[in-house]
């Protein structure tokens, strides 16, 4: 068995069961945010990002082979949506264990995953048309309530700084999953966004000096100056080289193809810990490495970009290169799944390759699944113009 293939049967024979019997709130709702080493659920705040997320690993769980009750999680997660929802279509950021908000800023990550998490759900909620309608709602207030004459999205109103180019990152992964859901006249809109997003990553958030992707801007779109967080995270340079690349082979768009191949190839020559085989934290804008700390998730993206590029490949060569990436990209990612608790993971590795003892995030089997549709070949296609 490949190490690939091991994966996909980690996540069907583990993480899926685990995660739906132990992760799932039955009396409350929703779906807890940790999972203790025991398999005790941790007793936080619920945050709207982690049940769009949740939503959507159970909507693709069948096609990984799980045989579970997909349909049922899906549709528990969507009857737990309400109890976030305001009254102008956004979302609460979180909610106390009563349900009720602990913080009343409508979050625009959490939005993205909201929408992503309802696409996904389309195919099997119970109410169909309800799903549209809170998607529609919600995309027509942000549009109302949250565009930047500049294009994307403030953070908040009033507005504020900095602006984040990672919550667009997911709000243009969240327009691409609806658009290729629907029927052309009704996936226009999402469309539409999509191509917003894309012109302004190309526009903006692309160095052209160094063609990485910044993460922090002023309220003109303009890179801020390093500071306390990293303005280049490797693990985003994987992702928006993903989404931008699935934008310029389903456009035809040569400029994002040749912004998405120079991101994946930044992440990989400056973002990689040669010594522990991880994509790391961060990097400077001189891209020095500047935060060793290896998260699981852009090990993740890392897979993803580099299953597409060997999908992609125009010649032996090209596939040959790809595929000793994903090997070593792979490789990587095996380390964090645990084998003294099968379905758990490690979150974070130290600079001197050990695994921090904390609980395992839920907010991370929405990178894993997407890491194993990108090896499956599950994920939707996308839609051209």
């Amino acid at each position: 068995m490949s190490v690939g293939d091991a994966y996909l049967a980690w996540l069907r024979d583990d993480a899926l069961p685990l995660w739906s019997e132990r992760g799932v709130d039955r009396l409350s709702g929703g779906f807890f945010e940790k999972l203790q080493a025991d398999g005790t659920p941790e007793p936080l705040p619920r945050r709207a990002r982690v049940l769009g997320r949740q939503i959507y690993v159970f909507s693709r769980a069948s096609l990984m082979g799980w045989d579970g009750p997909a349909a049922d999680l899906v549709n528990h997660g969507l009857d737990a949506l309400p109890r976030f929802r305001r009254e102008d279509g956004l979302f609460h950021y979180r909610l106390d264990e009563a349900g009720q908000p602990l913080d009343a800023r409508p979050d625009l990550y959490d939005q993205a995953f909201i929408l992503f998490g309802l696409a996904h759900a389309l195919p099997l909620a119970q109410d169909r048309a309800a799903v549209i309608d809170v998607a529609t709602s919600l995309r027509q207030a942000l549009n109302e309530v949250r565009a930047h004459p500049g294009g994307g999205f403030d953070e908040d109103r009033p507005a504020t700084v900095p602006l984040k180019a990672n919550p667009h990152m997911h709000m243009l992964e969240a327009a691409l999953a609806w658009a290729a859901v629907l029927p052309d006249d009704e996936a226009a809109p999402w469309t539409r966004i999509a191509e917003e997003l894309v012109t302004l990553a190309l526009n903006r958030f692309v160095d052209p000096e160094t063609g990485a992707v910044r993460e922090y801007y002023d309220a003109d779109w303009r890179a801020l100056p390093a500071g306390d967080d990293a303005q280049i995270e490797p693990g985003h340079q994987f992702e928006w080289g993903w989404l931008l690349t699935r934008w310029g082979v389903a456009q035809g768009d040569a400029r994002a193809l040749e912004a998405g191949r120079r991101l994946v190839d930044l992440g990989e020559a400056h973002g990689i810990d040669a010594a522990r085989g991880v994509a790391f934290g961060g990097l400077t804008p001189a891209l020095s490495p500047c935060d060793p700390v290896a998260r699981l998730w852009p090990q993740t993206e890392r897979i993803k970009a580099w299953v597409q590029r060997r999908d992609m490949a125009a010649t032996d060569a090209e596939r040959s290169h790809a595929e000793q990436r994903l090997e070593a990209a792979l490789a990587g990612l095996v380390p964090y799944l645990r084998v003294d608790r099968p379905g758990l993971f490690h979150d974070r590795m130290t600079a001197d390759g050990r695994f921090i003892d904390e609980p395992a995030p839920a907010s991370s089997l929405y990178h894993l699944m997407t890491a194993a549709e990108e090896l499956a070949h599950t994920r939707p296609d996308d839609p051209s113009i």
